[in-house]
C-alpha cells in the first residue's frame, strides 16, 4: 500500500501500527508536484504503483489545493492503481451543502462528484456536511467522517480544573465529547439576534467558570468574530485560564486572530489547515482510522 502524503506523517504512524494489526505493506509514494510560471500545476507519480492500493493524504483548504489534489489523483489513477482512498483532513467548499436561493451552485456536490471520478472512498475530519462520525454515502461516494475532538481533549489533559464550553448549543455535543475524556462538566453559550442591528451576538450567561480552566472548543474558526464575543463573555466570569481550540483553524481575519490570542491564554488548532497555532498533529488519528477500515476489508 502506497501512501502519498503532504504535510502529514501517516506512513510512519501506520508502520508502527502494523506491529499490532498485521502487515499492510506500507510504502511511501513519491509525487513530483510543481508550479509553472503561469500558475498552472503539474503532477507525476514517480515509480511503479500498478495494481497497488494507494492512499493520498492531503488537506484541501483553498482552490489551488483542490486543483493540485485532482491532478495528483489523476496521476495516481493513470498509473493504474488498484484502489485509491483520499484522506482530506480539511475539504474546502463543503459549507454550501444546501440551496438557499434560486440560481445558486451547490459547491459541496460539485466538489464531491468531481472527486468521485478518481477515488473509491474519502476520509474527512469533522466535516461540515456530517455532524456524526462514521461512514455514509453522499452523492454516490463513500465518505468516512473522523472525529478529532478526542485529540483536542488529549492536548489539554493537564488542565487542573477544566470545564468545557461550546460557543453555541448546536456545538454542545462536541463539548460533551471533550468533557467525557477530561472527566469534567460542559456547558454552552447562547447566541441571539440583536433586534436593532440584526447581527447575531453572544448573550451573557452564567457559566459557573470562576476559578476554572476553561476550554472553549469548536469544529471550525473562520474569521473569529463570534469566538471573540464568546471569549469576552467568559473572561468577565473570572476563570483561572481560558483556552481556545478548534479542529479547523481558518483564521482568515488577521486582526481577529491577534485579538483571539490576546483574550485567550492559549489558542490551538489541529494541522488540518496550515496555520500558526496548528500544534495538534492529526497523523496518528488518521493512521488509526485507516487501520480500522483496512481490518474491516
Amino acid at each position: 500500500m502506497y501512501i502519498f502524503e503532504f504535510g502529514f506523517d501517516v506512513a510512519e504512524k501506520l508502520k508502527k501500527l502494523e506491529e499490532k494489526n498485521g502487515n499492510f505493506g506500507v510504502k511511501k509514494g513519491e509525487i513530483l508536484l510543481k508550479k509553472f510560471p503561469d500558475g498552472e500545476f503539474y503532477a507525476r507519480v514517480i515509480g511503479n504503483i500498478e495494481n497497488e492500493n494507494c492512499v493520498v493524504v492531503k488537506s484541501i483548504y483553498n482552490s489551488d489545493e483542490l486543483v493540485k489534489t485532482i491532478l495528483i489523483l489523476d496521476a495516481v489513477k493513470r498509473s493504474k492503481a488498484k484502489s485509491i482512498m483520499l484522506v482530506a483532513p480539511y475539504l474546502t467548499y463543503m459549507r454550501q451543502d444546501k440551496i438557499f436561493l434560486d440560481g445558486e451552485a451547490l459547491s459541496a456536490e460539485v466538489v464531491l462528484k468531481n472527486l468521485k471520478n478518481y477515488v473509491d472512498k474519502i476520509f474527512l475530519i469533522n466535516s461540515h456536511i456530517f455532524r456524526e462520525s462514521g461512514e455514509k454515502t453522499c452523492y454516490g461516494i463513500k465518505i468516512y467522517n473522523i472525529d478529532a475532538f478526542s485529540e483536542i481533549a488529549k492536548y489539554f489533559k493537564n488542565l487542573k480544573n477544566p470545564k468545557i464550553i461550546s460557543p453555541d448549543e448546536g456545538a454542545s455535543d462536541m463539548a460533551k465529547k471533550c468533557a467525557k475524556i477530561l472527566k469534567c462538566e460542559s456547558d454552552y453559550l447562547i447566541k441571539k439576534r440583536d433586534m436593532v442591528t440584526g447581527k447575531i451576538v453572544t448573550a451573557d450567561k452564567n457559566l459557573y467558570v470562576e476559578g476554572k480552566d476553561v476550554l472553549i472548543s469548536d469544529d471550525i474558526i473562520s474569521s473569529g468574530g463570534t469566538m471573540i464575543e464568546a471569549l469576552k463573555v467568559i473572561k468577565k466570569q473570572n476563570p483561572a485560564s481560558i483556552n481556545l481550540a478548534c479542529v479547523h483553524g481558518v483564521f482568515c481575519d488577521a486582526e481577529n486572530f491577534l485579538m483571539l490570542r490576546i483574550l485567550a491564554d492559549e489558542v490551538v488548532a489541529t494541522n488540518s489547515i496550515p496555520n500558526k497555532v496548528g500544534n495538534i498533529d492529526l497523523s496518528n488519528l488518521i493512521a488509526e482510522e485507516l487501520v480500522k477500515n483496512l481490518i474491516k476489508k
